[in-house]
């Protein structure tokens, strides 16, 4: 094995580690987000203004300052898309490591594919994260400002393009593999 296989191989096995612990985190953040949206639906009136004034803040003036279970609702629904989609990501990235830390090459039909479903998922999270923010912003100071974050769609683009460099290099690989 090439000194630079060997050292893909080891930083994979660290960036698989990685991974899992954020996979870990934002399984974490869906199921408190689904007890909050079953908090908001299901429960019984005590529980639900115990938890509503959780989300209470005071004011320099005084003014107590809370949101609706409705508005709520729809935050805890977006937080569970955005931390979904995330989980996505993460799911399809590590499984490109690990079939790295295998030492199989990253130059597969298969990662490319990946690659661009990462695409797909960053333009995805810059359009439905957007929405996610201007929500907030409505529903705390009653500002609506929804806006696309064209960082993150032209970040989706850059990773489409590197999922062709990667179609480019299967091509390579399968032409090599062919001619041994």
């Amino acid at each position: 094995m090439k000194p630079s296989q060997q050292k893909i191989k080891e930083m994979s096995k660290k960036i698989s580690i990685i991974l899992k612990l954020g996979l870990i985190v934002s399984i974490v953040v869906m199921a408190l987000a689904l007890m909050a949206i079953g908090i908001l639906m299901f429960s019984g009136e005590d529980l639900k203004s115990s938890f509503l004034a959780a989300f209470e803040v005071t004011a320099n003036n005084g003014t107590r300052i809370g949101i609706e279970p409705r508005p709520l609702l729809i935050m805890f629904l977006f937080l569970l898309a955005d931390t979904a989609l995330i989980s996505l990501a993460i799911l399809f990235v590590h499984a490109i490591f690990e079939e790295m830390k295998k030492g199989c090459t990253p130059f597969s039909r298969r990662n490319t594919v990946r690659i661009q479903r990462i695409a797909l998922i960053t333009a995805i999270l810059s359009i439905v994260g957007g929405y996610s923010d201007a929500l907030v912003d409505y529903y705390t100071i009653g500002e609506l400002s929804w806006r696309a974050n064209v960082v993150g769609l032209m970040i989706a683009a850059i990773i489409y393009c590197i999922s062709l460099i990667f179609s480019y290099g299967c091509d390579l690989q399968q032409e090599s593999d062919e001619t041994l």
